[in-house]
């Protein structure tokens, strides 16, 4: 009987030092990494709409005022916008299967200035031009810390999201209840939104923080996928693909041979669109002619990271034709899209955008409320020590 007793007291206490040290971990961590996990998360909500909103920016120009019987070739409408953009460089257009909508062409100047234009595809006039791609070019590199620290911020950044993926498995620890029970159960579950500031900021942290730990856990570690090389080889390990999907297809290419010409594009957009499921064709430019190959994307929805039912081609400039990719090549690009997908929300439209958004800012306000609780108890203890 006594030596049971001495179990259960070294069990307890080695639960109350286990309890102890997971308690520092979430509170230290939580600190030193605060304000990073703030910022990606705010330029991460900032993002997630970041198709709708450049769509919405250029609401007049999205249609034309008047059909006409033919649409230019793509060649006819790089020349056309050329000759009024002398300086900008285009880089790919995205055209669409309904006869109404203009065609969406992203391009830039020597200094970067990122911008899309909307082109009449009937007229190869310009309705208008914005600048809203180079905004979200700046917020999806301060997300991955690439500005303004360059490859050290990348790494600030991917370090704080390792320490953001402990804070939440510690939160879960501490958030679980020592005991079940009606009360236990309404203060886990449930925000006490008439009680005083200090309890409404604990619940404010405690309740949203579990409710938002499995998509959180799905935001970051599929950040952490994109971010980390060994995870991201280690998961292309496991599904069969081959990491850097996207550079290894620009080494499947035919040779250059001045003496031959290169194919029209309209039928290789033309036969992208004969798959019903398709609503949107994208095509890279070639900035020279010593590329003989081109990133072709058929899908229901093509954004600006995001694609949504949809499929990467690799195009032989000399024959119009689609090149063979290796299967192992293909599964690779198929996992950096569904990662991609998963990690911006596109993977279920509005639906998908919308609960990643919500996300995004519970997890931009979870450092902010952990910092009031730790102050809190900070001054509470200094008012004590003092009396």
């Amino acid at each position: 009987m006594f030596e049971n007793s001495k179990k259960t007291k070294k069990n307890s206490k080695q639960k109350n030092n286990w309890s102890k040290l997971n308690h520092w971990l979430h509170l230290w961590l939580g600190l030193s990494s605060g304000i990073i996990v703030f910022i990606v998360s705010l330029t991460g909500v900032l993002f997630v709409f970041c198709d709708d909103i450049i769509d919405e920016l250029a609401y007049n120009s999205l249609y034309v005022q008047e059909l006409k019987e033919q649409k230019l070739t793509p060649e006819e409408i790089l020349k056309a916008f050329k000759k009024q953009f002398p300086d900008r460089k285009a880089s790919y257009f995205i055209t669409y299967r309904d006869p109404k909508r203009t065609i969406k062409l992203a391009s830039s100047t020597k200094e970067r200035d990122l911008q899309f234009s909307w082109i009449d595809p009937y007229t190869g006039k310009v309705l208008t031009s914005g600048k809203a791609y180079d905004f979200f070019y700046v917020i999806a590199h301060i997300h991955s810390g690439h500005i303004p620290f360059g490859d050290t911020g990348n790494l600030i950044v991917e370090i704080s999201v390792w320490i953001f993926l402990i804070e939440l498995i510690t939160g879960l620890i501490l958030w679980w209840p020592k005991k079940w029970n009606r009360s236990t159960r309404q203060q886990s579950f449930k925000i006490k939104t008439n009680a005083r500031f200090k309890r409404l900021n604990y619940d404010l942290h405690n309740v949203p923080g579990f409710y938002n730990l499995l998509p959180a856990l799905l935001i970051t570690i599929t950040g952490l996928i994109i971010v980390n090389k060994t995870l991201n080889k280690t998961t292309h390990k496991i599904f069969d693909g081959m990491p850097r999907a996207y550079a290894a297809i620009r080494d499947i290419k035919p040779e250059y041979d001045s003496t031959k010409t290169f194919a029209p594009l309209s039928p290789i957009i033309e036969k992208m669109f004969k798959d019903k499921a398709v609503e949107q064709v994208k095509l890279s430019v070639a900035a020279k002619d010593s590329i003989t190959s081109l990133f072709a994307v058929a899908a229901e929805d093509i954004g600006l990271k995001g694609l949504q039912n949809g499929k990467t081609f690799s195009i032989n400039r000399y024959t119009g034709k689609e090149i063979e990719i290796p299967v192992k090549v293909m599964n690779g690009l198929d996992i950096d899209d569904t990662t991609m997908n998963l990690h911006i929300g596109f993977w279920a439209g509005w639906i998908g955008k919308t609960l990643t958004l919500f996300v995004g800012l519970i997890c931009m306000f979870l450092p902010v409320t952990g910092f009031l609780i730790w102050y809190g108890r900070r001054n509470k203890k200094k008012k004590t020590q003092s009396v």
